[in-house]
C-alpha cells in the first residue's frame, strides 16, 4: 500500500465492525490449519486437540473506562483507598506445536449492572459462555480442555461430559478437598508410585483412578521433582541448593504407569498460554495492555486483530528454518507464492475450505 489510514480513521471503522465477524475469521483460520493435517502429532493420545483456557487483564485505569469494565478497590478503608477500572478477557488457545499456540475462541468478561465482580465467579461464568461458543463453532472437534484449579468444579465436569470433551486441570487442595482426602488414602493402597534419577536430581509420578465426586469418576495424577543447582548470583553464589516442586492434575483421561508422564507433561503446558501467548503479546511489540480505543467495541476488535497477527507471526517463525533451507532467492520464493495465489480464485478457495471443514473436521 502506498499509504495507511490515520489511527483515528481505523478506530472509527472498528467502532462499527461486529467483533463476531473477526472471531469468525479466527475460527476459519484455525479450521484451515486443522484441515491441513500438518499438526496431527500434537493430538493428545492421537485423538484430542489440546485447548488451554486462561484469562488476562487488558488495559486498566483509575478513571472510568465504560459501563462494561470491571473494577476493584485497593487499600480499602484507608486514606490511600482508590478504585481501579480494567478490562478482562478469557482466552482459549489451540496447541498446534510446542511453540505455536493460537487463539481459537475469545470471551470478554463484562461487568453486570455495574456491580463489583469477584474474579472467580465472573471468570467461571465467562468460561461457560466460551465453552458454548467453542462447541457451536467446532461441533465435531475432539477437544481436551486444560486450565487452572479455578475450573475444577461439578459444573465444568458436567459441561465437558455433555460436549463429549476431555479435560486436564491443575488441582489444588482448596478446589475440591474431598478429592484430595480420598487420593491420600488410596495412593498408599494402590502403590502406583514411580521414581527415576535425572542428571540434576530426581523426579517422581503417582496417581489414583476412579475417584468419585458427585457421580463423576475423576483421576488424579501427581508429579514432583527435586533438582540441585549452583547459585550463580547473590550472597549464596557458588553454593549448592535444591529446588523441590510438586503439581497435581485432575483428569477424566485414563491413567496408567506408561502414560502418566505424558499426561503430566500436557498438563504443565498450561503455562505456555502465559509465556508463548499473553507475555509475548504484552512485551514483544503487540502492546496487548494498551488502550487502543475508548470505545469498547473498537477495543474488542483491536484485541481480535492482535490475535490474528500473532497467529500469522507464529506460523511464519515456526517455518523459518524450512524457508531458509529452500535453495531459492527471496524474489523467487515470493514469486512462487504469488503464482500459487493466482491459480485459485479467493471465492473458489473459500468454497473448497468450507467443504473440507464439513467433511474432514472430525
Amino acid at each position: 500500500m502506498e499509504e495507511l489510514p490515520y489511527w483515528e480513521t481505523i478506530n472509527r471503522y472498528l467502532e462499527k465492525v461486529d467483533p463476531e465477524k473477526l472471531q469468525d475469521i479466527l475460527n476459519r483460520l484455525c479450521s484451515r490449519l486443522l484441515c491441513s493435517r500438518a499438526f496431527e502429532n500434537m493430538r493428545i493420545r492421537g485423538k484430542y486437540w489440546q485447548v488451554i483456557i486462561d484469562g488476562t487483564q487488558l488495559c486498566s485505569s483509575r478513571r472510568e473506562l465504560g459501563g462494561k469494565s470491571l473494577h476493584r478497590t485497593h487499600n480499602k478503608g484507608t486514606e490511600k483507598e482508590y478504585q481501579e477500572n480494567y478490562y478482562y478477557v478469557l482466552e482459549a488457545k489451540l496447541v498446534l506445536h510446542s511453540q505455536i499456540l493460537i487463539s481459537i475462541q475469545t470471551e470478554f468478561v463484562d461487568n453486570e449492572a455495574g456491580k463489583e465482580m469477584e474474579k472467580q465467579d465472573c471468570e467461571r461464568k465467562a468460561c461457560w459462555r466460551l465453552m458454548e461458543k467453542l462447541k457451536k463453532a467446532f461441533p465435531r472437534l475432539p477437544i481436551c480442555l486444560c486450565g487452572d484449579s479455578l475450573y475444577a468444579c461439578e459444573g465444568f465436569f458436567e459441561r465437558c461430559k455433555e460436549k463429549n470433551w476431555r479435560y486436564i486441570l491443575r488441582y489444588k487442595e482448596g478446589s475440591i478437598p474431598s478429592i484430595g482426602e480420598e487420593y491420600r488414602k488410596l495412593k498408599e493402597m494402590e502403590r502406583n508410585y514411580q521414581e527415576r534419577e535425572t542428571q540434576t536430581g530426581k523426579e517422581w509420578h503417582d496417581y489414583v483412578t476412579d475417584i468419585d465426586y458427585k457421580g463423576h469418576k475423576v483421576n488424579l495424577a501427581e508429579y514432583g521433582e527435586s533438582r540441585r543447582y549452583i547459585c550463580k548470583k547473590g550472597r549464596k553464589k557458588g553454593e549448592a541448593e535444591t529446588i523441590r516442586k510438586e503439581f497435581c492434575f485432575l483428569t477424566d483421561l485414563p491413567i496408567t504407569r506408561k502414560n502418566v508422564a505424558g499426561l503430566v507433561e500436557r498438563g504443565r503446558m498450561r503455562w505456555r498460554i502465559e509465556n508463548e501467548g499473553f507475555n509475548a503479546q504484552k512485551r514483544q511489540g503487540y502492546n496487548l495492555e494498551h488502550q487502543y480505543s475508548r470505545n469498547y467495541q473498537a477495543l474488542k476488535n483491536h484485541y481480535y486483530l492482535i490475535q490474528i497477527g500473532h497467529m500469522i507471526s507464529q506460523i511464519m517463525e515456526a517455518w523459518e528454518k524450512i524457508w531458509k533451507r529452500v535453495k531459492q532467492s527471496r524474489e523467487q520464493k515470493h514469486k512462487r507464492i504469488l503464482e500459487s495465489m493466482k491459480e485459485t480464485p479467493l471465492k473458489k478457495h473459500k468454497e473448497e475450505i468450507t467443504k473440507k471443514i464439513q467433511i474432514r473436521l472430525i
